[in-house]
């Protein structure tokens, strides 16, 4: 079933999304960056100049989040120090993607 959203709804879904990246983005691109490398920080990257403008973009901005979700969940969790991680980041983008227009 698709979620029906307002622009208001998504505006503001964009702008929890750029909440949770500057309370947690370090944690984030390092967690991205050891599972998955360049391509995890590039993604990261992305996101961030997204949500950098005063109203970012939901659909783009929920693009971004859902590919840094799927890389995370495709990932095999490690046995280092980012297992933990690995899955709070994951739940996370989860949450915000829920409420991202596709």
């Amino acid at each position: 079933m698709n979620k029906v959203m307002n622009d208001g709804t998504a505006a503001f879904a964009a702008l929890d999304a750029r909440d949770f990246f500057r309370r947690h983005g370090n944690t984030l691109a390092e967690v991205l960056d050891a599972i998955a490398g360049n391509r995890g920080v590039d993604l990261y990257c992305e996101a961030d100049r997204l949500l950098d403008s005063l109203s970012p973009d939901p659909v783009r901005v929920g693009r971004a989040v859902r590919k840094m979700r799927d890389l995370l969940a495709a990932a095999p969790t490690p046995e280092d120090r980012h297992a933990a991680s690995l899955r709070w980041h994951g739940a996370r983008l989860n949450d915000l993607v829920s409420a991202l227009p596709q």
